[in-house]
């Protein structure tokens, strides 16, 4: 693709506590002087993101660029997916796992948006998850158990961000969570345990940099799953460090598995969070669509 695409740019003002919002115009102005062909569209509600990605796809624009967070990155994926146009990623969350996964510098969002002058593309996996709810599309990491509810409590945390919020929100979860009887379908290949939680990765972190599936790939057509069983609340907390590093893996309660769909159940109906956001309750299956959704990425050796 060449510099004359068209890009939208699909801005959330209240990512990463305002830092969307004082972007915005930056990037306008870069793009601007980069003399790249571009609109504007500004995010007011949470049903935004992926309504006016499809409608600036249908409207004619090549590259839909996400400004925001993961939530908001993966909110316009299922805006975009399906429609031929790319994806782009201007990282202004407070996490921006999913930037960092595509090999851009997550907290330089203007050295992502000179890539639109000349956008390198390529394509990953997207993964379609099937809940009673809703069928949705994400891209980075899905999950359900501890996780989840880690996930609802640092919705709701104000005063922190980033890492921090999430760190903070995983023990203040850990002291009220119990573990569930899970079973986890593997290509047709059932393992029930009693655990605490199972993160399905496209890519590797969610969190802020917690690498839950530490050797996952978007462009391999498969997708891990990190199964963590139960396990006293004290080695969790000894050994929830690690994952920052990936290290969590060697631990005896952590099994890690691969496949092409995957479908949980439990024994009672946890939160479903994918890229950040509540997709529904289990039981939900989630299924690899290999090199579905072209990106605006650098070409990364072995991106994770």
């Amino acid at each position: 693709m060449t510099g004359s695409a068209v890009v939208a740019v699909v801005a959330n003002p209240t990512s990463g506590r305002g830092k969307g919002a004082k972007l915005i115009p930056k990037v306008d102005a870069l793009l601007r002087s980069l003399d790249v062909s571009h609109t504007l569209v500004i995010c007011e509600g949470p049903d935004d993101p992926e309504r006016l990605a499809r409608d600036a796809v249908e409207r004619g624009a090549d590259i839909v660029a996400a400004l925001g967070g993961d939530g908001q990155v993966g909110a316009c994926a299922n805006g975009v997916i399906g429609t031929g146009a790319t994806l782009a990623v201007i990282p202004a969350g407070t996490g921006n796992d999913f930037a960092r996964h595509l090999g851009l510098d997550r907290k330089d969002p203007l050295a992502a948006t000179r890539l639109l002058a000349d956008p390198p593309i390529r394509k990953i996996d997207v993964v379609r998850i099937v809940t009673p709810q809703h069928e949705r599309y994400f891209v980075n990491v899905g999950g359900a158990g501890f996780d989840s509810e880690v996930n609802e409590h640092a919705n709701k945390v104000r005063r922190l961000s980033g890492t921090a919020k999430y760190v903070y929100s995983t023990f203040v979860t850990l002291a009220r969570f119990a573990a569930d009887d899970f079973t986890v379908t593997v290509d047709g290949r059932s393992h029930p345990f009693r655990g605490m939680m199972l993160a399905v990765g496209n890519a590797s972190s969610y969190g802020g940099g917690m690498l839950v599936c530490p050797d996952a790939r978007s462009d391999d057509g498969l997708l891990d799953v990190c199964v963590i069983q139960e396990l006293p609340k004290w080695q969790f907390v000894k050994t929830f460090p690690k994952v920052f590093k990936g290290r969590h893996v060697e631990h005896p309660a952590v099994t890690m598995l691969q496949g092409r769909e995957i479908s949980i159940s439990a024994g009672r109906p946890f939160q479903v969070y994918a890229d950040g956001e509540a997709v529904g309750t289990l039981p939900a299956t989630f299924t690899v669509l290999p090199s579905a959704l072209p990106v605006v990425a650098p070409p990364v050796e072995g991106a994770r």
